[in-house]
């Protein structure tokens, strides 16, 4: 596990983007086209502004890339409370993205149940043969996508790829959630953690502390933790 460390928000989104240009720039050159899976949250939504508009996201082809979610609330395709909406406002309106790559978890408006929309999203997950990085915002309780500590039924390491939440501890109280063995099928997980609140996540992540969500998902060639001093406790 490696730590990257910045003195504040704006610095590390755009730390984040630059490592993520890197990542999809190498995959690109060998002719292949990378998988990224996108998250919420507050360091979500300032990675996701800075690779909209950092100028060294010119050089990547954004139609060539192919994007997944963490988790996703279960709320009407148009509600501003889904993380898809945070994505097409500060990145998709920025990149020329091909639609057929974004790859979006199902609405409560789809006309599918929620475990339907979880079911259909296991097989997008897994018809995928390579995930290159995985954001992952972490709360101040530990949670990554919607994996929260002390849900067992949402911990398990012979999990499908995508699972249906229902009394999330956060509203709203439905969502989609990739599971453990999906995220840690990232060659690089990235976790996200950043303002004194979440000093006590980055302390359990650092201590590998057991049960605890963010401390299990790791990346198959590397795991970082992208967090600032506050987080740090510094």
């Amino acid at each position: 596990m490696r730590v990257h460390t910045a003195e504040d928000r704006n610095r590390l989104a755009n730390d984040i983007a630059e490592s993520c240009f890197e990542v999809l720039a190498a995959r690109q050159d060998l002719g292949e086209i990378p998988c990224i899976v996108l998250t919420g949250g507050g360091m979500g939504e300032a990675s996701l502004r800075a690779m909209g508009t950092h100028p060294d996201g010119d050089r990547i082809a954004w139609d060539r890339v192919r994007f997944l979610w963490g988790d996703e609330r279960w709320v009407p395709a148009r509600s501003s409370d889904r993380n898809d909406r945070l994505a097409d406002e500060l990145l998709f309106a920025h990149r020329d993205v091909d639609a057929a790559l974004v790859h979006r978890i199902g609405s409560s408006d789809s006309g599918r149940s929620l475990d339907d929309a979880a079911r259909a999203y296991a097989e997008v997950v897994d018809g995928i043969d390579r995930i290159d990085v995985v954001l992952c915002g972490v709360g101040p309780d530990g949670h990554v996508a919607s994996l929260f500590p002390g849900r067992e039924d949402l911990l398990g390491t012979e999990a499908p790829a995508a699972l249906p939440v229902r009394n999330s501890p956060k509203p709203p109280p439905e969502r989609v959630t990739l599971s453990i063995p999906a995220l840690q099928r990232g060659e690089s997980v990235w976790l996200l953690a950043t303002g004194a609140e979440k000093a006590p996540a980055v302390r359990g992540i650092l201590s590998a502390e057991q049960g605890l969500p963010a401390a299990i998902v790791e990346g198959r060639a590397e795991t970082v933790v992208w967090t600032d001093r506050l987080a740090l406790g510094a």
